[in-house]
């Protein structure tokens, strides 16, 4: 995609900042970053510890989450997400959101011997943040219903909107765990291993887009066991790709 370089801290503070909830839950982001760590070189872990200091992995990957509710860091809020319109594509912009930060933190990695060591880990919080919501479906979703914010639903167990049910609920329902996730590894070829860990942000958000269609296959606000058994596949091989993808971006950060 094309590069577009946006400049922290500062200029994002003046978008307005809709109201929405925050992908993965904890435990999602959690899962993410140990799944990245598991498929990633030596070489990387000790860089990315070096930096992250006494913060674990799992804490890096919640970070971003955390801070919400500290208006310090208000203007980080529109940048965990980008809705398009359904049947739209996407159009560059110099706006904050999920792809051009995330592209601004590697064009920024490209300068890291410029940069403080307490900048680079802001970055690499970033990373851990942001790819781990890409792969949200409902973090690459719908205006009309602020990624699934503005329907309610009810479930086996649950009640409340799709965003969150997809964001928590599903994983805590349905026990998902690092072994569930990693079991589909071995499914896949060379290619498309290849094929998942290529850096490419722009295509990593409609493989993630292409998910929808499964997320809004239910009827008249009700979901039931069928859909989660069904979707619980999605989520499980989405945290997969997104921790082999976060391992990836790690990787090509430091190198």
């Amino acid at each position: 995609m094309k590069k577009l370089v946006i400049p922290f801290i500062v200029a994002i503070s003046l978008f307005i900042v809709p109201e929405k909830s925050f992908a993965w839950g904890a435990k999602g982001h959690q899962l993410t970053a140990e799944i990245a760590f598991k498929y990633l070189d030596e070489t990387t872990q000790q860089k990315v510890k070096h930096y992250l200091k006494r913060m674990s992995i799992e804490e890096a990957g919640t970070w971003m989450d955390e801070m919400r509710s500290n208006d310090y860091y208000s203007y980080m809020r529109p940048w965990h997400y980008i809705d398009i319109p359904k049947d739209s594509t996407f159009k560059p912009t110099n706006e904050g959101n999920i792809l051009t930060v995330l592209n601004s933190v590697m064009v920024a990695m490209r300068h890291k011997e410029t940069l403080k060591d307490s900048q680079i880990k802001q970055y690499i919080l970033m990373a851990f943040h942001l790819v781990g919501d890409l792969h949200q479906p409902l973090h690459t979703g719908y205006p009309i219903d602020k990624g699934g914010n503005a329907i309610d639903i009810k479930a086996p167990g649950y009640s409340g909107n799709l965003h969150s049910f997809w964001d928590t609920e599903m994983i805590d329902a349905k026990k998902i765990n690092i072994d569930s996730c990693t079991q589909y590894y071995s499914s896949f070829t060379p290619d498309q291993l290849n094929d998942i860990q290529h850096i490419d942000l722009l295509k990593w958000m409609n493989d993630s887009r292409s998910n929808l269609d499964e997320v809004y296959d239910f009827k008249d606000g009700k979901i039931d066991k069928a859909y989660m058994d069904k979707n619980a596949t999605v989520i499980e091989k989405q945290l997969l790709i997104g921790g082999l993808r976060l391992a990836s971006f790690l990787k090509a950060i430091f190198s």
